[in-house]
């Protein structure tokens, strides 16, 4: 009994790593978003901590989980599979996998903006529009790489926030669809349409407006730095 006991310690580090692998191997998208950011030693260790215990026969049917529902759960998750406690998040982790990751949907956010023509989901278009404002300064603040890089990180944030809410409210992942204008207010101009329609006098509204709102804009960024300054000196 001793002897078993001490080969299941030895070899369970080991079969921890394996496991991991496995898991990636089976479902390599999923992988990535359920791990997303996290190194990989900690992941194993995780992994380790959560099958303690395991019998051999358990973890298969952890694996045999993994394996028919096509997507990869965390590892507490993984534990409950192998101890036979089945739907329990099933459903949900389901539809949260059937949406792109942030890292993806970031992307296709960037490809947009230079082109509004290409497409981008609900999700994607839900989560620009809490950020936008940090999407707009990059185009005037002399830090360029700085306010990118908090823009980028807001968004990544407002997507997993997204997608959970939408998975709450059965809201599938779909193809985003511009609304029709309703041809009053601000006027928005398609920056790949040929040809602009407004009048000089909409022309120097919008201009003004625009200004106006970088300018408020530019006070809020420049007030933060000022204030260190000053307690600097």
């Amino acid at each position: 009994m001793t002897a078993m006991v001490s080969n299941q310690t030895q070899i369970q580090p080991s079969s921890s790593a394996k496991l991991v692998g496995i898991f990636k191997a089976i479902a390599p998208r999923s992988f990535e978003k359920t791990f997303d950011g996290i190194p990989v030693e900690q992941v194993n260790q995780a992994m380790k901590i959560c099958i303690d215990g395991l019998s051999k026969d358990q973890i298969n049917i952890g694996l045999s989980m993994v394996r028919d529902n096509g997507f990869c759960p965390d590892p507490a998750m993984f534990r409950k599979w192998c101890l036979g406690i089945t739907g329990f998040g099933t459903e949900q982790q389901r539809a949260t996998d059937s949406f792109k990751g942030k890292h993806a949907a970031l992307a296709n956010i960037v490809k947009w903006l230079n082109s509004n023509k290409h497409p981008i989901t609900n999700a994607e278009k839900e989560a620009y529009d809490r950020c936008c404002e940090m999407f707009n300064a990059i185009r005037w603040t002399n830090n360029v790489e700085r306010a990118q890089y908090y823009a980028y990180e807001a968004f990544k944030e407002g997507y997993v926030e997204v997608v959970r809410e939408f998975v709450e409210q059965s809201m599938p992942q779909a193809v985003w669809i511009k609304p029709p204008s309703i041809g009053s207010g601000f006027t928005v101009v398609d920056p790949d349409d040929e040809v602009d329609n407004r009048t000089s006098e909409q022309i120097a509204e919008d201009k003004a407006e625009v200004q106006k709102h970088l300018e408020h804009l530019r006070s809020l960024i420049k007030r933060p730095t000022q204030k260190t300054g000053a307690t600097h000196d």
